[in-house]
Protein backbone atom coordinates (compact mmCIF):
# COMPACT_ATOMS: atom_id res chain seq x y z
CA UNK A 1 0.00 0.00 0.00
CA UNK A 2 1.25 3.72 -0.64
CA UNK A 3 1.96 6.28 2.02
CA UNK A 4 -0.94 8.43 2.01
CA UNK A 5 0.72 10.52 4.10
CA UNK A 6 2.34 13.02 1.42
CA UNK A 7 0.41 15.52 0.10
CA UNK A 8 -0.56 14.45 -2.67
CA UNK A 9 -1.62 11.50 -1.58
CA UNK A 10 -4.41 13.75 0.20
CA UNK A 11 -6.92 13.96 -2.24
CA UNK A 12 -9.34 17.31 -2.02
CA UNK A 13 -6.70 18.39 1.16
CA UNK A 14 -7.47 15.42 3.34
CA UNK A 15 -6.51 15.25 7.08
CA UNK A 16 -5.11 12.23 7.95
CA UNK A 17 -3.52 10.95 11.05
CA UNK A 18 -2.26 7.19 12.44
CA UNK A 19 -3.50 6.06 15.78
CA UNK A 20 -1.52 3.21 17.69
CA UNK A 21 -3.37 0.80 20.02
CA UNK A 22 -2.60 2.87 23.44
CA UNK A 23 -4.32 5.37 21.68
CA UNK A 24 -1.61 8.31 20.63
CA UNK A 25 -0.70 9.34 18.14
CA UNK A 26 1.57 7.57 15.74
CA UNK A 27 1.81 10.30 12.62
CA UNK A 28 -0.10 12.97 10.67
CA UNK A 29 0.05 13.92 7.36
CA UNK A 30 1.19 17.63 6.30
CA UNK A 31 -2.24 18.85 5.67
CA UNK A 32 -3.64 17.90 9.32
CA UNK A 33 -0.06 19.93 11.00
CA UNK A 34 -0.78 22.98 8.88
CA UNK A 35 -4.60 22.75 10.14
CA UNK A 36 -3.82 21.99 13.62
CA UNK A 37 -0.85 24.29 13.88
CA UNK A 38 1.56 21.51 15.08
CA UNK A 39 4.62 20.19 14.88
CA UNK A 40 3.79 16.73 12.65
CA UNK A 41 7.17 15.14 14.55
CA UNK A 42 6.75 16.66 17.90
CA UNK A 43 2.94 15.39 17.78
CA UNK A 44 4.48 11.91 17.59
CA UNK A 45 3.16 10.12 20.81
CA UNK A 46 1.18 12.33 22.56
CA UNK A 47 -2.39 11.92 23.58
CA UNK A 48 -5.09 12.02 21.04
CA UNK A 49 -7.05 14.51 23.22
CA UNK A 50 -3.89 17.16 22.28
CA UNK A 51 -5.50 17.07 18.54
CA UNK A 52 -8.96 15.55 18.98
CA UNK A 53 -11.94 16.91 21.43
CA UNK A 54 -12.46 14.58 24.06
CA UNK A 55 -15.68 12.46 22.92
CA UNK A 56 -13.61 11.89 19.56
CA UNK A 57 -10.81 10.96 20.99
CA UNK A 58 -12.66 8.13 23.69
CA UNK A 59 -14.40 7.11 20.54
CA UNK A 60 -11.21 6.90 18.27
CA UNK A 61 -9.02 5.29 20.90
CA UNK A 62 -11.91 2.12 21.23
CA UNK A 63 -11.42 1.43 17.65
CA UNK A 64 -7.79 1.48 18.09
CA UNK A 65 -8.01 -0.98 20.62
CA UNK A 66 -10.64 -2.90 18.71
CA UNK A 67 -13.33 -2.68 21.41
CA UNK A 68 -15.84 -1.19 18.94
CA UNK A 69 -16.34 -1.33 14.94
CA UNK A 70 -16.21 2.17 13.39
CA UNK A 71 -19.23 3.35 11.51
CA UNK A 72 -18.36 4.29 7.71
CA UNK A 73 -18.58 7.88 8.33
CA UNK A 74 -18.89 9.37 11.78
CA UNK A 75 -18.52 13.17 13.10
CA UNK A 76 -15.71 14.21 14.53
CA UNK A 77 -14.18 17.49 16.73
CA UNK A 78 -10.73 18.46 16.50
CA UNK A 79 -8.87 21.33 17.86
CA UNK A 80 -7.69 23.66 15.18
CA UNK A 81 -4.73 26.32 16.00
CA UNK A 82 -6.81 28.85 16.94
CA UNK A 83 -8.15 26.56 20.10
CA UNK A 84 -11.42 25.88 18.55
CA UNK A 85 -13.18 22.23 18.09
CA UNK A 86 -13.78 22.36 14.28
CA UNK A 87 -16.13 19.77 13.34
CA UNK A 88 -15.16 17.03 10.83
CA UNK A 89 -16.54 13.79 8.92
CA UNK A 90 -14.24 10.62 9.61
CA UNK A 91 -13.45 7.52 8.14
CA UNK A 92 -11.61 4.82 9.99
CA UNK A 93 -9.29 1.94 8.56
CA UNK A 94 -6.96 -0.49 10.39
CA UNK A 95 -3.32 0.26 8.05
CA UNK A 96 -0.94 -2.59 8.79
CA UNK A 97 2.01 -1.76 11.17
CA UNK A 98 1.13 1.73 11.35
CA UNK A 99 -2.13 1.32 12.82
CA UNK A 100 -5.30 3.08 12.83
CA UNK A 101 -5.39 5.45 9.68
CA UNK A 102 -8.45 8.28 10.08
CA UNK A 103 -9.33 10.25 7.16
CA UNK A 104 -10.95 13.44 7.54
CA UNK A 105 -12.74 16.19 5.74
CA UNK A 106 -13.84 19.29 7.69
CA UNK A 107 -17.55 20.01 7.47
CA UNK A 108 -19.65 23.45 6.99
CA UNK A 109 -22.40 24.43 9.39
CA UNK A 110 -24.52 24.11 6.64
CA UNK A 111 -23.48 20.46 5.65
CA UNK A 112 -23.90 19.64 9.69
CA UNK A 113 -27.06 20.98 9.42
CA UNK A 114 -26.76 23.07 12.81
CA UNK A 115 -28.00 26.24 11.25
CA UNK A 116 -27.70 29.84 12.14
CA UNK A 117 -29.92 29.28 15.47
CA UNK A 118 -27.67 26.81 16.87
CA UNK A 119 -24.14 29.29 15.84
CA UNK A 120 -26.57 32.24 17.10
CA UNK A 121 -26.60 30.25 20.73
CA UNK A 122 -23.32 29.48 21.17
CA UNK A 123 -21.60 33.37 20.15
CA UNK A 124 -24.26 34.37 22.86
CA UNK A 125 -22.80 32.01 25.59
CA UNK A 126 -19.47 33.08 24.04
CA UNK A 127 -19.93 36.56 24.77
CA UNK A 128 -21.52 36.27 28.36
CA UNK A 129 -18.47 34.52 29.34
CA UNK A 130 -16.48 36.94 27.69
CA UNK A 131 -18.08 40.03 29.05
CA UNK A 132 -18.09 38.30 32.38
CA UNK A 133 -16.56 40.48 35.31
CA UNK A 134 -15.79 37.95 36.93
CA UNK A 135 -12.46 35.36 35.93
CA UNK A 136 -13.95 32.04 34.37
CA UNK A 137 -11.45 29.49 33.13
CA UNK A 138 -11.17 25.82 32.01
CA UNK A 139 -8.75 23.30 31.83
CA UNK A 140 -9.18 20.03 29.49
CA UNK A 141 -6.59 17.61 30.11
CA UNK A 142 -5.06 16.02 27.07
CA UNK A 143 -4.32 13.25 28.98
CA UNK A 144 -7.44 12.53 30.92
CA UNK A 145 -6.67 11.54 34.61
CA UNK A 146 -7.84 8.25 35.87
CA UNK A 147 -10.09 8.96 38.90
CA UNK A 148 -9.96 5.21 40.22
CA UNK A 149 -6.64 5.44 41.20
CA UNK A 150 -5.26 6.14 44.43
CA UNK A 151 -6.10 10.22 45.88
CA UNK A 152 -2.55 10.86 45.89
CA UNK A 153 -1.85 10.06 42.47
CA UNK A 154 -4.81 11.47 41.16
CA UNK A 155 -3.24 15.02 42.50
CA UNK A 156 0.00 13.78 41.34
CA UNK A 157 -1.62 13.54 37.57
CA UNK A 158 -4.03 16.68 37.72
CA UNK A 159 -1.02 18.78 37.98
CA UNK A 160 1.89 16.18 35.36
CA UNK A 161 -0.47 14.94 32.80
CA UNK A 162 -1.03 17.11 29.29
CA UNK A 163 -3.26 19.96 29.96
CA UNK A 164 -3.96 23.60 28.21
CA UNK A 165 -6.49 26.31 29.36
CA UNK A 166 -9.41 26.11 27.36
CA UNK A 167 -12.51 29.32 26.87
CA UNK A 168 -11.09 31.37 29.73
CA UNK A 169 -12.16 34.86 29.55
CA UNK A 170 -10.63 38.70 29.48
CA UNK A 171 -11.09 39.03 33.07
CA UNK A 172 -8.94 36.12 33.73
CA UNK A 173 -6.12 37.23 31.59
CA UNK A 174 -6.86 40.99 33.35
CA UNK A 175 -6.75 38.94 37.01
CA UNK A 176 -3.56 37.67 35.77
CA UNK A 177 -1.92 40.61 34.56
CA UNK A 178 -1.26 38.77 30.94
CA UNK A 179 0.43 41.46 28.47
CA UNK A 180 -2.58 42.84 26.01
CA UNK A 181 -2.30 41.29 23.03
CA UNK A 182 -1.20 37.92 24.34
CA UNK A 183 -3.63 35.35 24.48
CA UNK A 184 -3.91 33.85 27.78
CA UNK A 185 -5.62 30.58 25.85
CA UNK A 186 -2.37 29.93 24.56
CA UNK A 187 -0.20 29.77 27.75
CA UNK A 188 0.95 26.97 30.26
CA UNK A 189 -1.32 25.96 32.77
CA UNK A 190 1.58 25.46 35.42
CA UNK A 191 2.83 29.28 34.67
CA UNK A 192 -0.39 29.97 36.33
CA UNK A 193 -1.04 27.68 38.73
CA UNK A 194 1.98 25.62 40.16
CA UNK A 195 2.39 22.38 41.76
CA UNK A 196 2.42 24.06 45.17
CA UNK A 197 1.87 22.42 48.64
CA UNK A 198 -0.63 24.75 49.04
CA UNK A 199 -2.36 24.17 45.74
CA UNK A 200 -1.78 20.15 46.04
CA UNK A 201 -3.72 20.40 49.36
CA UNK A 202 -6.81 22.30 47.66
CA UNK A 203 -6.37 19.66 44.43
CA UNK A 204 -6.67 17.21 47.34
CA UNK A 205 -9.99 19.04 48.75
CA UNK A 206 -10.83 18.40 45.29
CA UNK A 207 -10.75 14.98 45.09
CA UNK A 208 -12.38 14.03 48.63
CA UNK A 209 -15.96 16.49 47.42
CA UNK A 210 -16.20 14.26 44.83
CA UNK A 211 -14.96 17.15 41.87
CA UNK A 212 -17.08 19.85 43.22
CA UNK A 213 -15.45 22.59 45.76
CA UNK A 214 -16.04 26.21 46.49
CA UNK A 215 -14.50 28.96 47.93
CA UNK A 216 -10.83 26.82 47.39
CA UNK A 217 -8.13 28.79 48.39
CA UNK A 218 -5.00 28.53 45.91
CA UNK A 219 -1.88 30.59 45.48
CA UNK A 220 -1.33 31.17 41.90
CA UNK A 221 0.86 33.20 40.19
CA UNK A 222 0.35 36.20 37.84
CA UNK A 223 2.07 36.67 34.29
CA UNK A 224 5.69 38.09 35.71
CA UNK A 225 5.63 34.94 38.19
CA UNK A 226 4.21 36.70 41.39
CA UNK A 227 2.05 35.27 44.02
CA UNK A 228 -1.58 35.73 44.39
CA UNK A 229 -3.76 34.30 47.19
CA UNK A 230 -7.11 33.69 44.90
CA UNK A 231 -10.38 32.15 45.83
CA UNK A 232 -11.72 29.21 43.54
CA UNK A 233 -14.91 27.49 43.07
CA UNK A 234 -15.01 24.28 40.63
CA UNK A 235 -16.93 22.23 38.57
CA UNK A 236 -15.30 18.90 36.62
CA UNK A 237 -16.19 16.75 33.52
CA UNK A 238 -15.85 13.01 34.22
CA UNK A 239 -16.57 10.72 31.39
CA UNK A 240 -16.33 6.74 31.29
CA UNK A 241 -13.89 7.58 34.79
CA UNK A 242 -11.40 9.77 33.75
CA UNK A 243 -11.73 13.32 34.57
CA UNK A 244 -10.99 15.46 31.27
CA UNK A 245 -12.09 19.02 32.41
CA UNK A 246 -12.30 21.09 34.96
CA UNK A 247 -13.71 24.52 34.89
CA UNK A 248 -14.80 27.50 37.59
CA UNK A 249 -14.23 31.06 38.33
CA UNK A 250 -11.35 32.89 40.53
CA UNK A 251 -11.31 35.76 42.44
CA UNK A 252 -8.17 37.65 44.05
CA UNK A 253 -8.53 37.71 47.52
CA UNK A 254 -5.23 38.90 48.39
CA UNK A 255 -6.35 42.89 49.27
CA UNK A 256 -9.46 41.06 51.77
CA UNK A 257 -6.96 38.64 53.52
CA UNK A 258 -4.52 41.81 53.76
CA UNK A 259 -7.84 44.06 55.62
CA UNK A 260 -8.39 40.98 57.73
CA UNK A 261 -4.84 41.12 58.89
CA UNK A 262 -4.59 44.83 59.32
CA UNK A 263 -7.96 44.23 61.75
CA UNK A 264 -6.63 41.57 63.42
CA UNK A 265 -3.55 43.23 64.40
CA UNK A 266 -5.10 46.29 65.40
CA UNK A 267 -7.51 44.29 67.72
CA UNK A 268 -4.86 42.24 68.76
CA UNK A 269 -2.98 45.57 69.78
CA UNK A 270 -6.39 47.18 71.29
CA UNK A 271 -6.09 44.05 73.59
CA UNK A 272 -2.82 44.08 74.35
CA UNK A 273 -3.41 47.70 75.40
CA UNK A 274 -6.54 47.12 77.54
CA UNK A 275 -4.32 44.41 79.39
CA UNK A 276 -1.98 46.87 80.50
CA UNK A 277 -4.53 49.32 81.78
CA UNK A 278 -4.50 49.45 85.44
CA UNK A 279 -8.04 50.97 85.49
CA UNK A 280 -11.01 48.40 85.23
CA UNK A 281 -12.57 48.58 81.63
CA UNK A 282 -15.71 47.23 80.38
CA UNK A 283 -17.77 46.53 77.40
CA UNK A 284 -21.44 46.11 78.02
CA UNK A 285 -24.48 45.91 75.72
CA UNK A 286 -27.18 48.95 74.97
CA UNK A 287 -29.41 46.06 77.57
CA UNK A 288 -26.97 45.91 80.00
CA UNK A 289 -25.28 42.59 79.87
CA UNK A 290 -21.40 42.47 80.22
CA UNK A 291 -19.25 42.06 76.62
CA UNK A 292 -15.63 42.27 77.94
CA UNK A 293 -13.77 42.91 80.58
CA UNK A 294 -9.71 43.55 80.62
CA UNK A 295 -7.52 42.05 83.67
CA UNK A 296 -7.74 45.12 85.90
CA UNK A 297 -11.33 44.54 86.21
CA UNK A 298 -10.94 41.02 87.12
CA UNK A 299 -8.46 42.16 89.94
CA UNK A 300 -11.10 44.94 90.88
CA UNK A 301 -13.98 43.44 92.31
CA UNK A 302 -12.72 39.98 92.51
CA UNK A 303 -14.13 37.62 89.53
CA UNK A 304 -13.21 35.89 86.63
CA UNK A 305 -14.40 37.19 83.38
CA UNK A 306 -15.91 34.09 82.74
CA UNK A 307 -18.18 34.78 85.75
CA UNK A 308 -19.50 37.43 84.66
CA UNK A 309 -19.72 37.90 80.61
CA UNK A 310 -23.08 37.82 79.78
CA UNK A 311 -24.44 38.79 83.16
CA UNK A 312 -26.21 42.55 83.55
CA UNK A 313 -24.43 44.76 85.15
CA UNK A 314 -26.43 45.52 87.75
CA UNK A 315 -25.75 42.02 89.19
CA UNK A 316 -22.53 43.49 90.20
CA UNK A 317 -23.49 47.02 91.32
CA UNK A 318 -25.69 48.02 94.13
CA UNK A 319 -26.83 51.64 93.13
CA UNK A 320 -30.11 51.37 91.65
CA UNK A 321 -31.15 51.69 87.45
CA UNK A 322 -27.29 51.57 86.92
CA UNK A 323 -27.69 50.65 83.45
CA UNK A 324 -29.99 54.35 82.93
CA UNK A 325 -27.20 56.19 85.03
CA UNK A 326 -24.57 54.97 82.28
CA UNK A 327 -26.68 55.21 79.23
CA UNK A 328 -27.32 59.12 80.76
CA UNK A 329 -23.89 59.85 81.39
CA UNK A 330 -23.22 58.70 78.03
CA UNK A 331 -25.27 61.65 76.62
CA UNK A 332 -23.56 64.52 78.27
CA UNK A 333 -22.47 67.01 76.15
CA UNK A 334 -18.79 68.63 75.63
CA UNK A 335 -18.71 70.13 78.19
CA UNK A 336 -20.62 67.46 80.53
CA UNK A 337 -18.21 64.68 82.17
CA UNK A 338 -19.98 61.55 80.82
CA UNK A 339 -19.29 60.15 84.18
CA UNK A 340 -21.20 58.29 86.50
CA UNK A 341 -20.30 56.82 90.26
CA UNK A 342 -21.69 53.76 91.18
CA UNK A 343 -21.02 51.43 94.30
CA UNK A 344 -19.72 47.99 92.99
CA UNK A 345 -20.37 45.02 95.06
CA UNK A 346 -16.83 42.54 95.21
CA UNK A 347 -16.77 39.29 95.22
CA UNK A 348 -16.00 38.95 98.71
CA UNK A 349 -19.39 41.20 99.37
CA UNK A 350 -17.64 44.57 99.80
CA UNK A 351 -18.56 47.72 98.31
CA UNK A 352 -16.83 50.39 97.35
CA UNK A 353 -17.69 53.68 95.30
CA UNK A 354 -16.26 53.62 91.47
CA UNK A 355 -16.45 56.50 89.28
CA UNK A 356 -17.03 55.36 85.53
CA UNK A 357 -16.52 57.31 82.58
CA UNK A 358 -18.93 56.05 79.80
CA UNK A 359 -18.56 56.49 75.94
CA UNK A 360 -21.06 55.09 73.38
CA UNK A 361 -20.06 53.08 70.40
CA UNK A 362 -22.04 53.03 67.55
CA UNK A 363 -22.68 50.51 65.09
CA UNK A 364 -25.06 47.95 64.23
CA UNK A 365 -25.63 47.32 67.81
CA UNK A 366 -24.82 50.14 70.49
CA UNK A 367 -22.50 49.61 72.95
CA UNK A 368 -20.42 51.37 76.00
CA UNK A 369 -17.11 51.39 77.14
CA UNK A 370 -16.87 52.04 80.78
CA UNK A 371 -13.30 53.16 82.66
CA UNK A 372 -13.51 52.91 86.06
CA UNK A 373 -11.32 54.51 89.25
CA UNK A 374 -11.90 54.11 92.48
CA UNK A 375 -12.51 57.65 94.63
CA UNK A 376 -10.43 57.30 97.35
CA UNK A 377 -12.15 56.65 101.20
CA UNK A 378 -11.60 60.53 102.37
CA UNK A 379 -14.00 61.55 99.17
CA UNK A 380 -16.41 59.14 100.09
CA UNK A 381 -16.34 59.66 103.62
CA UNK A 382 -17.11 63.16 102.56
CA UNK A 383 -19.68 62.59 100.45
CA UNK A 384 -21.21 60.49 103.52
CA UNK A 385 -20.72 63.75 105.66
CA UNK A 386 -22.76 65.37 103.00
CA UNK A 387 -25.24 63.47 102.90
CA UNK A 388 -25.80 62.91 106.47
CA UNK A 389 -25.98 67.09 106.66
Amino acid sequence: MTDPRPESTAPGGLLIDWIDQDGRVAAINDREARELGVDAQQIVGQALERIYGSNSAQLIKSVARGERLADPSFPVWMNSAAYDEVPMVATAYQDGARGLAVVKQVLSPATLGIGPELNERVEILSQMIGAATEACWCIEFLEPVDISLAEEEIVDRIFTNQSRWRACNEAMARLYNVPEGLDFNTQPVSRYFPDTAVNRAMVRDLVRSNYRLDHAAAVDQRHDGSEMLVENDFRAAIKDGFLIRLWGTTRDIGPHKLREQQLFDRATAMLDILSAAPDPILVIAEDGLLLAANPAAETAWGRAADQTLGRPIQDFVETRNALSKLRHASLEDEDGESECDLTMIAADNGRDIWRFRVAGIEGEMRRYVLTARRKSRRRVRALLSEVAS
